[in-house]
């Protein structure tokens, strides 16, 4: 039984008849709907593909009753005050009402904490139709950044289901809610509208709000108020806040949010807004930080705070690496307004990088879109080498794209991948990407004719005026201009970001000769270091051999001297029996020896497989979704596993895509609600194998205590840059202080020799069959920890969704 790791509780609603409260009459109210309410049969498909009759509701009006009794209640308690435009926008749902539901006792009860029971509501449905939750960190940064005084008016673009307006209790707010950039269906829109008007009037706030069709309503009505706030909900128009901003009166505060497309040069409409602030000086602070999205994971965001006046100094504030500063008002540059900017130290000379390269832009897709949706390989591109982050490196000695090392664009490899292909590469040019510190390039000086691909959010670059490729790509990879772009871009280096970044990293403005001796210099360290490594590989490798030999003579001497002493006794009576004795000192018989052999045997048979070299053989890499995996694993695996139990540390279901994910661009759904989020290629038979191996070393080591019940192995999985994670670890006894963990994955290292099958192979097997999918495995001791014993696997070849950021 997997045990799940989670927050999570179970509530439970008990009605009583006199002792009411919000929950309770809430859910009776639910309950009553969902039964009375008329329904008819319909055909559908369980998760097995299997049909059955299954009951439904006529009409959405009846799966609806939380916005029933939210319009009844408003009309209840705000009797004559009522607002006839929300009564008109949720008429549907007032006309639904089951006023048999609920006692007369009850529903007074639930208009008498009329605020109660709309919070209530608002936390079990969010009323979205499409919106998405505000972040909380956009609700902390305004609550603790907004100078308002009670009675204050409060402008609110676009304010959605209302958290927003909540912040501001004691305030007049204004605003509006456009239909021009909205994302809920049309027949929704105002149903939003009235339902967030209903909730601040339960909360005692005065609200103006206008539905409006086409953006932004006339800025007329701002010469009273002394706050806006922009850009909370994805698709504010930030053209529309210049305007606002210009008709504000002086001293007016705006806390304005953009997503790092818009807060540099590349969110299309917000240059004017940047150039307004900047050229004003009425920029106060600057603040960034990171928020979840259920779909894309990590996101940054920057917040802007600004007032209609001048201010000398900006105070920049990064919340992602704690970084605080003070810059002048002057240094800000309206191009770009990133916290990591303003704290990255750049040289005070060289030259813009945009000098030196191109930048290709790569968007133009090579496959081709068939009626149903599905994406297609031409024939002509199906052999076509794709260049991807894992086959590209940290260090310049390994950077070089060899055509040999790449895989073709019709493999299994890239089948989750086609859509981000892109046009063909057909002359020299350096690739980079980074995500999470980790930064990799790699450089390509002779392509097929028929060129090269590589994955839409990898950065192309194009030397100038006949610089070589190798320059460049040294040149990025020194610590001097690495660290700007990863300072610069917080570790996601992609070719969404590049344009503008590109111009802000200073490079040295080497000459024709002083590039030369850049690039020989480059070469000549990259040729000691390669020569390290192999020296260090040939010692390695001598060692593994000298280990193997000394594993198999133990194994092999055992056995001789076994078949010794019965080939003796043999020869001297020409008969051996179960219970003869072949040893006067020990007092061995011929049974024990036979189960010595046959055990024996069982044992040097797997060191042998390993000194011959065989391959293993292993069925074909297939995409993986990490938390399915290890589920099934462990159901299949739990009878065996009577003194630990296995836990993981998700929630279940939580690499499931919540709704469709779509291209930003076109539109495309990428990802398929209910799908796998992110997966990794490798056989699965090889990765059991894996497990097999570290659950066995566990048992072997760690779970000495047979008394014991509370030993556990804890699975857990994360996306790591590039890749996708895996680690597995036990609270059993820690790794010996005197074993050196990194030698435990070398050939012919045990720590269980000629048990269980080890023979001297130890943890190398894992090693092996990782390296041999493009992914590595360490092993780390920490003695000191609950679970002291814990195996990373680096899984090479994924669908990153991080990738789908561009």
């Amino acid at each position: 039984m997997i045990e799940y790791i989670t927050n999570n509780t179970q509530e439970t609603m008990q009605n009583t008849q006199n002792n009411f409260t919000v929950e309770n009459l809430v859910a009776k109210y639910r309950n009553y709907v969902a039964k009375n309410c008329p329904k008819h049969k319909e055909l559908l498909e369980d998760e097995d593909g299997r049909l059955h009759d299954v009951e439904v509701p006529n009409s959405s009006e009846d799966l609806q009753p939380d916005e029933q009794l939210l319009v009844t209640m408003y009309k209840r308690v705000a009797g004559r005050n009522v607002d006839v435009r929300f009564l008109n926008a949720l008429s549907r749902y007032a006309e639904k009402f089951y006023s048999g539901a609920l006692s007369e006792e009850e529903f007074s009860f639930l208009c008498s904490n009329f605020k109660e029971a709309v919070s209530f509501i608002k936390e079990q449905n969010n009323f979205q139709r499409g919106y998405e939750p505000i972040p909380q960190e956009v609700m902390d940064i305004i609550q603790e950044n907004a100078i308002v005084k009670k009675g204050s008016a409060v402008f609110i673009a676009d304010a959605g289901i209302g958290d927003i307006p909540s912040l501001f209790a004691g305030c007049k707010i204004k605003g509006y809610t456009s239909k021009k950039y909205s994302e809920p269906k049309e027949e929704y829109f105002e149903e939003v509208w009235a339902i967030s008007q209903i909730r601040l009037y339960s909360q005692g706030i005065s609200s103006n709000i206008h539905v409006c069709e086409d953006g932004c309503p006339e800025v007329t009505y701002l010469d009273d108020v002394d706050c806006i706030v922009w850009g909370t909900a994805f698709h504010s128009s930030y053209n529309d806040a210049v305007a606002v901003y210009q008709a504000a009166k002086p001293g007016t505060q705006m806390i304005l949010f953009m997503n790092e497309r818009d807060a540099a040069g590349m969110g299309g409409d917000t240059y004017d807004i940047r150039r307004f602030l900047v050229e004003d000086c009425a920029i106060r602070s600057i603040i960034s930080f990171e928020y979840e999205d259920r779909l894309f994971g990590t996101n940054i965001k920057i917040a802007v705070l600004a007032e209609k006046s001048a201010h000398n100094t900006v105070h920049i504030k990064n919340n992602i690496t704690g970084a605080c500063f003070d810059v002048p008002s002057s240094c800000l540059d309206p191009e770009i307004l990133w916290p990591s900017f303003y704290g990255t130290k750049r040289p005070k000379s060289g030259i813009p990088f945009s000098e030196i390269v191109t930048f290709v832009d790569l968007t133009e897709r090579i496959v081709i879109i068939r009626s149903d949706g599905s994406w297609v390989l031409p024939e002509k591109v199906k052999q076509m080498p794709v260049a991807v982050p894992a086959k590209m490196a940290k260090d310049y000695k390994d950077a070089n794209l060899l055509m040999q090392d790449l895989d073709f664009a019709g493999s299994q490899v890239f089948d989750e991948q086609l859509k981000f292909l892109i046009s063909a590469l057909k002359e020299p040019c350096v690739l980079v990407y980074g995500n999470k510190g980790k930064t990799v390039v790699g450089y390509i000086r002779e392509l097929p004719k028929s060129g090269i691909t590589t994955l839409a959010p990898i950065v192309c670059l194009i030397p100038k005026d006949g610089i070589d490729v190798r320059y460049i790509a040294a040149l990025l990879l020194s610590s001097e201009v690495k660290g700007q772009l990863e300072s610069i871009c917080q570790g996601s280096i992609n070719h969404s970001s590049f344009p503008l970044v590109m111009s802000k990293v200073i490079v040295p403005n080497h000459s024709d000769k002083e590039r030369l001796e850049f690039l020989l210099e480059e070469n000549y360290e990259a040729l000691q270091t390669s020569q390290k490594e192999r020296e260090h590989e040939l010692s390695s490798y001598t060692r593994a051999i000298r280990m193997r030999k000394h594993a198999l003579t133990q194994s092999l001497s055992s056995i001789e001297a076994v078949f010794y002493a019965l080939n003796s006794y043999r020869e001297k009576h020409g008969i051996l029996n179960d219970g003869d004795t072949i040893s006067r000192v020990k007092k061995t018989t011929v049974r024990e020896a036979f189960g010595f052999i046959s055990q024996g045997l069982k044992n040097i048979m797997p060191a042998l497989e390993y000194i011959a070299e065989v391959e293993y053989s292993f069925e074909k890499p297939e995409w993986i979704d990490p938390e399915k995996f290890i589920e099934d694993y462990i159901q299949k695996n739990e009878k065996g596993w009577l003194h630990f139990k296995p836990v993981v540390v998700w929630k279940q279901g939580h690499n499931q895509a919540a709704e469709d994910l779509k291209d930003p661009v076109s539109g495309d759904i990428i990802i398929r609600k209910g799908d796998s989020l992110n997966l990794f290629l490798f056989p699965k038979d090889a990765l059991e194998r894996i497990f097999n191996n570290i659950i066995s070393n566990a048992k072997a080591h760690g779970f000495g205590d047979k008394s014991h019940n509370d030993y556990q192995v804890r699975f857990s999985w994360h996306m790591d840059g590039m890749s996708l994670t895996i680690e597995i670890e036990n609270n059993g006894s820690p790794i010996p202080s005197d074993r050196d963990v990194a030698s435990l994955l070398e050939y012919g290292v045990s720590t269980n020799l000629h048990c269980d099958g080890h023979n001297g192979i130890g943890c190398n097997e894992i090693e092996d069959i990782m390296k041999r999918y493009d992914g590595k495995v360490e092993i780390v001791s920490s003695p000191e920890s609950d679970f002291p014993v814990k195996y990373i696997l680096t899984f090479n070849r994924s669908n990153n969704i991080g990738l789908l950021k561009f």
